[in-house]
């Protein structure tokens, strides 16, 4: 275990005003200068709102001595965003340039990376069934004991190792063609422990279920294997279902829970009621110190081949910018209504805690 030295400066730190439910209503006082990018669902994506959890750690950051230089680094993530937009808001935007620091605990980059995984996870599917058009995707969430923070990394470690031991299994590999998994970090704030856990996507045959084949797997089972390959009698419950991915959006929630980034910053960012953030520097650090040069996502069976053939970008090194979440818009023109695309650069304004619009004609003579 690397030993490091412990902050011992004020845990607690205060940010601007924030409070994610009155987002919306914020954006209203500010009609024509405030950013508003809306999804294809309607739905406002949370650019403010990531923005202002990544200053809460960036600050945190600051408290910590032998990690001061993530404090800029992350405050200065996204304080940038240019978009190519419809007039008519609802119809969407486009992100054409950004400034993203991809610092592992920035929740600004956090949540681009997930989306990269995301639209990675949805197009291996669809790859896979082009193969095996029936197979069935089941959902595996695979649990550890509570730990505490000078813990945290060596369990990260060895639940990596324990994933290849258990997907290495002849049961598993019989029954599991393709496979992704990604790790997620919560923690517990009356325990003041972390609990570290793997979120799967596995492809099966249609005739998983059944008998005659003798593929399936019980839960207890499932239990079973994964204690033995932990080799912690300890753990008491994983989670194993199937997806109906027949049905409209399915895939796309499923893709979205397996996407998940490895922290929640909710969990251990929190939010006053007088809409001020604190983030404990001790969190941080130990989350800081867990997380780095440790494998946080794997691939394996056909996934695997088809990341190698298609030349799929490592998420750690992906860009951030170009995702295609929506396929809302195209290069030049809005899907939607077909009018021309407008240039639109919005900076973030800490004295107003919000993305502020700028004239991009003004701001390219400078």
């Amino acid at each position: 275990m690397v030993a490091r030295p412990k902050t011992t400066k004020v845990l607690k730190v205060k940010n601007t005003k924030f409070s994610s439910k009155n987002q919306s209503q914020s954006n209203t006082q500010f009609p024509p200068l405030v950013l508003r990018d809306l999804k294809q669902s309607g739905k406002e994506r949370p650019w403010r709102k990531n923005k202002m959890f990544s200053l809460a750690i960036s600050k945190a950051y600051f408290l910590i001595s032998q990690l001061k230089r993530y404090k800029e680094i992350i405050a200065l993530c996204g304080n940038d965003l240019k978009f190519a937009s419809c007039a008519t808001v609802e119809h969407g935007k486009k992100l054409i340039r950004a400034n993203f620091c991809k610092a592992r605990l920035c929740v600004m980059c956090q949540w681009r990376k997930s989306l990269v995984i995301r639209k990675q996870v949805l197009d291996l599917v669809h790859w896979h069934r082009e193969k095996y058009s029936t197979d069935i995707p089941l959902l595996l969430t695979l649990t550890v004991i509570n730990v505490p923070g000078d813990e945290l990394g060596r369990t990260i470690s060895f639940m990596n190792d324990a994933w290849q031991r258990l997907m290495e299994r002849k049961v598993i590999r019989r029954a599991v063609r393709s496979w992704f998994r990604s790790l997620e970090i919560t923690y517990n704030r009356e325990r003041q422990d972390f609990h570290p856990h793997f979120h799967a996507l596995l492809m099966v045959p249609m005739h998983y279920f059944s008998k005659r084949r003798d593929l399936y797997i019980p839960q207890q089972e499932w239990l079973r294997l994964w204690k033995a390959s932990m080799r912690d009698d300890r753990i008491t419950q994983i989670d194993i279902r199937t997806i109906k991915a027949r049905k409209v959006g399915t895939l796309e929630s499923l893709a979205a829970e397996v996407a998940k980034y490895a922290t929640k910053p909710s969990s251990y960012v929190e939010e006053k009621s007088d809409g001020t953030l604190d983030a404990s520097p001790l969190i941080v650090e130990d989350l800081h110190y867990a997380l780095k040069g440790r494998r946080l996502l794997g691939f394996g069976g056909l996934f695997k081949r088809i990341r190698k053939e298609k030349k799929m970008v490592d998420v750690e090194e992906a860009n951030l910018i170009h995702i295609d979440e929506d396929g809302v818009l195209k290069e030049c023109s809005c899907k939607i209504c077909g009018s021309t695309l407008l240039e639109e650069l919005y900076r973030w304004e800490i004295g107003l805690c919000q993305y502020r619009k700028v004239n991009v004609s003004i701001e390219s003579k400078k």
